[in-house]
């Protein structure tokens, strides 16, 4: 099926792994990625996940100017011949890289899967770790996400810049402060979700741009959701970034600030619980 917000749909494709299995859809957010789209897709072990699995790839298309939408046409067609379900979602206009998201959410939760795994299209994070990944979570009913963590790796050696190392570490210290956890990293985009408690969240008033997987993980430990993480190997290659070098550390830097407030009760935030008036809490 190809969803669009300005187009018709038709009926989806999916394979059942597993008459048992539990429903995973690989959400592959796709922004100018026509590049190394088809080969992150060929690069997925399909045969791994398959234990137990009904497996689904969708990609989100954030209106890309280049040829993203016909390597999604050429993927579409090799994960059919084996036997791989897929489906696609056309944005009119670039929606951000939380957009895109956000959008992954309400087509996996809508349509009932289990388990969300997002792998960028672009190839910079390891394909090849999802199965690893995704077991881990679901070996745990209580995580309701786990990212794969460059910092708790080999991060310079898979060639991370250096200032972003270093910004990483600075950030993720702070995040942590402010939290109180205890992860190595933040800003990872390798993500997999639980979508039962993922749905307990508001997850639709998230943002729209690159301080999503920041954002997120404030929003699940405020409402008393488990996280995790796992290393995972880094790469980076010839992909080229489309985060925002300053912008997105001034909104992380801005998400912890409204958290404090919020903490503070200072501020309210539709991201997190409702807090009580001291007047409640003082007649309970």
């Amino acid at each position: 099926m190809r969803k669009s917000l300005c187009k018709g749909e038709a009926p989806v494709t999916q394979h059942k792994h597993s008459a048992a299995g539990a429903k995973l859809c690989i959400h592959m957010p796709s922004y100018n990625a026509g590049k190394f789209l088809l080969e992150t897709v060929r690069r997925i072990p399909f045969d791994q996940l398959a234990q137990g699995f009904s497996t689904t790839v969708l990609f989100v298309d954030n209106a890309s100017t280049d040829d993203t939408q016909g390597e999604i046409d050429k993927a579409r067609a090799e994960l059919a011949t084996g036997g791989i379900g897929t489906d696609v979602i056309l944005h009119d206009r670039n929606r951000g890289y939380g957009g895109s998201l956000k959008s992954a959410f309400a087509y996996a939760i809508g349509q009932d899967f289990d388990y969300l795994a997002v792998i960028h299209s672009d190839g910079q994070y390891a394909p090849e770790e999802a199965p690893r990944l995704l077991g881990l979570l679901a070996g745990d009913p209580e995580i309701c996400t786990l990212s794969g963590s460059r910092l708790a790796g080999q991060a310079l050696k898979g060639n991370m810049p250096v200032y972003k190392y270093v910004a990483n570490h600075i950030l993720t210290f702070l995040q942590n402060a402010c939290t109180g956890l205890a992860l190595s990293e933040y800003h990872s985009g390798y993500r997999l979700y639980r979508l039962s408690l993922l749905s307990k969240i508001p997850w639709h008033e998230l943002s729209d741009d690159w301080v999503v997987d920041q954002e997120i993980l404030f929003v699940i430990k405020q409402h008393g959701l488990k996280i995790a993480e796992a290393p995972i190997s880094t790469h980076y290659g010839a992909q080229k970034s489309h985060v925002p070098i300053i912008g997105t550390p001034l909104a992380i830097l801005n998400n912890m600030a409204q958290y404090l407030l919020y903490r503070a009760g200072l501020r309210r935030d539709a991201r997190y619980p409702r807090r009580r008036s001291p007047e409640s809490q003082a007649n309970a």
